[in-house]
């Protein structure tokens, strides 16, 4: 292992947590403009488009991202401390799904909320929450 290898790894990492903070702005940005237009919770294009942004990030959030970097990379990536973090950051997207979830239903017993929109605020929040909790353990640890 060369040292230029650990210090890809590290710059990568430091990347990682801006990037995994900026998906999170995003995602509640989008719930923001989104909410309330029936196109964007409908079978199409738009609809479908939260589907794939939401997966992508889930994705990147199981693995740790860096899917066509090499196996050492990768390894230098997710070592022991990041496993942990990534572990304690879904833990906590699990946690602020539980708290959204009540927090809409009972949000509807004085506001409609569409079942659309419904999902994108627990999903997107939870998301977000894990992303975000994510990103501050690895900033604060590396």
């Amino acid at each position: 292992m060369t040292m230029t290898e650990v210090e890809r790894a590290d710059r990568m990492s430091r990347g990682g947590v801006y990037i995994k903070a900026l998906a999170a702005a995003v995602l509640l940005l989008n719930v923001w403009l989104q909410y309330g237009d029936a196109e964007y919770s409908a079978a199409g294009p738009r609809g479908g488009s939260w589907l794939v942004l939401i997966g992508l990030w889930v994705v990147v959030l199981w693995t740790g991202g860096g899917f066509m970097l090499s196996r050492r990379l990768r390894s230098l990536l997710n070592d022991e401390l990041s496993l942990q973090n990534r572990s304690r950051a879904l833990a906590f997207g699990f946690y602020a799904a539980l708290a959204l979830a009540m927090l809409v239903y009972v949000a509807n017993w004085y506001v409609p909320v569409a079942t659309g929109d419904a999902m994108k605020i627990v999903s997107a929040g939870a998301l977000s929450a894990a992303l975000l909790c994510y990103a501050w353990l690895e900033w604060r640890w590396r």
